[in-house]
């Protein structure tokens, strides 16, 4: 499916934070790395890998000769109900929640460079295609990370988390960046370290993050005794995939309480979490799910909602949906809201879809109204047109209304509407709206007064109702990853990571050139180890030149020795040589 196509089913306010592949800028050592990770991770992982793993990258157009192509892709995605788009690194958390809601595989375009192949904390192409993508195939799974990203788009932030998400986003951007100095990341990490200190008190987004990050990204399934890889920070990590299932990684049976661990993505965790099966993954979820605010709805939501200071909705019982920003609550002596005031553009919706003539410039000013019962009769909600006629309550007519509160609503009924059944608003003009004890709530001078109906609020949850007709989320980060500059040399590098390229797939090698590919190598690039392997894979494939291939593991065996890290990628190549 090309990819203007996928674009164009995608909602306005989320096509902000989409980019293009531009997949002419990945170089031939870029496609080497691909090749490089997928190999080593597929010859570790057929084994230790979920069962739907191996046939998940088939069925999610994931190759290994090279980096996935955004089409291609789209065109394996879409037969099992996902799409996939390109995104510029983190997402707002909200934001990415809402694109796994919708089924739609937020990945980044960036490629890990090789000085940081075994892990990179920023989001990339190899995360994001050959770890969260294969496991999605999984129907099973793919309904778990749907309902995840259906809760987690209501989950509240607080202000602090947007400023970790940010101090997040910065370091994992820099320590990608090949010419970041040590001064530069020790200060973004301490900035970090400090915006994690200061919150003492975590909201339901960062609780919800730690659940999505000991599953979702860093999930094991199985038994205590045995597990499979299935998170996608651990499919994509040719170091922590391999160490994560040592017995020096504690290994905890998954429950909510892993939201009680924080978690580090600059270095791998010491602690990982086991779940049975998907069912138990769900249940998981489910049990937490219970305690958010978009179900346990009454005061302590609404206040919660007050203290984000963030646009926010609450759902009357009657299903009427108000998106503001909360600014006041009135309580009637047991603690329970008997009126809400919004400030600002307010929004109202049912089924999460914007009533006519009832979106942010109407409502520009903000929004109040009461909750609860009519004094001494039944749930206004539930009020027939009988029972209206019944109550002295005609359209036309100067009507008082008693709130159970004492709040009371005198004005000209202009007109009522309903919704499936229920009663949720009712229009005035010349109205007076008063507390018990007097106070002024809404003037007549203020205009026409929509009065929302509903006895109470079951769900009060972060962001807007209609996201299409209200969108509150916040423009791109202008913090984006920094273009790699490469040097003149540099460049005949990657020139001979193509030609190399080029050669694997021909009959016949060119064994002069092959010498003098290697003698380069020796002169100008005495540390690439990388492009030695693929030459010594040729030299292999073809049974050719056994003095090159002796030279060039002796200089394995001195490369080897720079540091344990360069060790590992070169041990970890060989075996696949050798396999």
């Amino acid at each position: 499916m090309q990819y203007e196509k996928v674009l164009e089913q995608i909602p306005h306010h989320l096509k902000q934070y989409i980019v293009d592949q531009h997949y002419e800028r990945y170089t031939a050592q870029d496609h080497a790395v691909w090749r490089y990770i997928m190999r080593v991770n597929l010859d570790y992982l057929k084994d230790h890998a979920h069962s739907s793993y191996l046939d998940g990258l088939k069925k999610t157009g994931i190759g290994i000769e090279k980096i996935p192509n955004i089409d291609e892709m789209n065109e394996a995605l879409q037969k099992i109900g996902w799409k996939a788009v390109i995104v510029d690194g983190f997402l707002p958390p909200a934001v990415f929640m809402e694109f796994q809601f919708r089924k739609i595989l937020a990945i980044s375009a960036d490629m890990r460079t090789i000085q940081h192949l075994l892990y990179t904390p920023a989001p990339d192409i190899v995360h994001e295609a050959a770890g969260h993508a294969p496991i999605i195939a999984d129907d099973e799974y793919s309904r778990f990370l749907q309902k995840f990203g259906e809760y987690g788009m209501k989950a509240f932030s607080s202000k602090i988390d947007i400023e970790i998400y940010e101090a997040i986003r910065h370091l994992s951007i820099i320590k990608e960046y090949p010419e970041t100095t040590k001064e530069e990341i020790d200060l973004a990490e301490k900035d970090l370290n400090n915006k994690l200190a200061q919150n003492t008190n975590p909201s339901e987004m960062t609780l919800l993050s730690r659940l999505h990050w000991w599953t979702v990204e860093y999930g094991l399934i199985g038994d205590l005794s045995q597990q499979k890889i299935y998170g996608a920070g651990l499919l994509s990590s040719v170091g922590e995939s391999k160490n994560c299932l040592k017995p020096a990684v504690k290994k905890i049976p998954i429950s909510i309480n892993c939201t009680n661990y924080n978690y580090d993505i600059t270095n791998e965790q010491p602690q990982l979490f086991v779940n049975k099966d998907w069912q138990e993954l769900l249940s998981v979820l489910e049990e937490f799910s219970n305690k958010m605010s978009f179900r346990t709805g009454g005061q302590d939501a609404i206040e919660k909602a007050i203290e984000s200071e963030a646009v926010s909705t609450y759902q009357y019982s009657s299903g009427l949906q108000v998106s503001g920003v909360f600014s006041n609550l009135i309580k009637n002596e047991h603690g329970q809201p008997v009126y809400i005031s919004t400030t600002g553009p307010t929004s109202l919706a049912f089924d999460n879809k914007q009533l006519e003539n009832h979106g942010i410039t109407y409502h520009a000013d903000g929004f109040s109204s009461p909750v609860g019962k009519l004094l001494g009769k039944k749930s206004l909600e539930n009020f027939s047109n009988q029972d209206l006629i019944d109550a002295g309550i005609y359209e036309g007519q100067n009507i008082s209304l008693e709130f159970e509160s004492g709040i009371k609503v005198q004005g000209n009924l202009q007109s009522n509407l309903r919704k499936e059944n229920k009663l949720i608003l009712l229009s005035f003009t010349e109205c007076t709206v008063l507390t018990r004890d007097g106070d002024t709530l809404f003037d007549p001078q203020w205009g026409v007064y929509d009065m929302a109906i509903g006895d109470s609020i079951p769900s009060v949850f972060f962001g807007t109702a209609d996201k299409i007709n209200h969108n509150i989320y916040p423009p791109k980060s202008e913090n984006v990853a920094i273009p790699i500059k490469y040097s003149e040399k540099d460049k005949e590098l990657h020139k001979l990571y193509e030609e190399i390229r080029k050669m694997r797939d021909e009959e016949q090698s060119n064994s002069e050139r092959l010498k003098e590919i290697s003698k380069l190598l020796d002169d100008n690039f005495s540390n690439e180890w990388l492009l030695r392997l693929e030459v010594l894979e040729i030299l292999k494939k073809k049974k050719i030149l056994p003095d090159l291939q002796s030279d060039i593991n002796k200089t394995f065996a001195l490369l080897s020795n720079e540091s344990g890290e360069k060790r590992l990628l070169i041990e970890n190549g060989l075996q696949i040589l050798n396999g």
